[in-house]
């Protein structure tokens, strides 16, 4: 399942939105006109009889459709609010590493911020597409270059004892910022929810077949579930922070470093 909505989440939001909007409507009348000839026409009496209760179900099943889709889409949203600004955060922290180790000054730091320059690289050409696969994880060139900058940073904070607290500060949070990342990248729906979903829409879809289905009826099923498959689309865009077009940037990470401390 992961590996699929991987592969959706990849497309472009305007496909997406619209061929999601288009197949779950368009599974939802196929569904109503097969349920309306092999049940509900054939038995039609006896389904009169429970119409109170049928519609009862019916919107029942639609309403914990529309409950289940609220709480993932609100979980979903707010991971990403939370990955973007961790990112800010993170691009602050290299930028504050970045000028500390300029004041410290000496060749230590100069190298510190070579090996600082490097990783901020590694992170934007390589550890950004990484977290945008079906399966996110961090790359092993930026791990390489974590471990440059871990060794380098140590080495200009000893030689400079008045920044070494703050060096090794900004290093540390560092770290945990790009195992953050790594965090948020993981922060998927789980697959129980969408079975869950899933199970709600088919028994509403089947149920729209109680009523006759004409042009006006069909074209109205078509469109009440085409809604819903816009919801469906946009939590499958905005599940991974790190993929499509509604993803999370690397510009502020690119742009942290000061203006003498990036590369040609």
């Amino acid at each position: 399942m992961e590996v699929f909505l991987g592969y959706l989440g990849a497309l472009p939001d305007s496909t997406l939105l619209m061929c999601g909007a288009l197949i779950t409507g368009s599974i939802a009348l196929a569904l109503a006109l097969l349920s309306r000839f092999l049940i509900f026409r054939r038995s039609s009496d006896k389904w009169t009889d429970h119409a109170k209760l049928a519609e009862l179900v019916h919107g029942s099943l639609l309403a914990f459709t529309v409950f289940t889709l609220a709480l993932v889409l609100t979980d979903v949203r707010s991971n990403l609010g939370k990955t973007l600004d961790a990112t800010l955060r993170e691009a602050s922290i290299l930028h504050r590493l970045d000028f500390e180790l300029q004041l410290a000054g000496g060749s230590q730091s100069e190298l510190a911020r070579q090996s600082l320059r490097h990783y901020v690289e590694a992170v934007t050409h390589t550890d950004w597409p990484s977290l945008s696969e079906p399966v996110p994880k961090l790359s092993p060139e930026a791990d390489t270059a974590v471990r440059s900058l871990q060794a380098d940073v140590r080495a200009a904070a000893k030689a400079n004892p008045d920044s070494s607290s703050a060096l090794n500060a900004y290093l540390s949070q560092a770290e945990d910022l790009r195992y953050a990342r790594l965090e948020s990248a993981t922060k998927s729906v789980p697959n129980v929810f969408w079975w869950i979903i899933f199970a709600f829409l088919v028994g509403a879809m089947v149920l729209n077949g109680r009523h006759p289905i004409d042009f006006t009826s069909g074209t109205l099923i078509f469109l009440h579930m085409a809604g819903i498959g816009l919801v469906l689309s946009l939590i499958v865009i905005m599940d991974q922070p790190f993929r499509g077009e509604t993803s999370v940037s690397s510009d502020p990470i690119s742009r942290a470093l000061l203006p003498d401390g990036l590369s040609e």
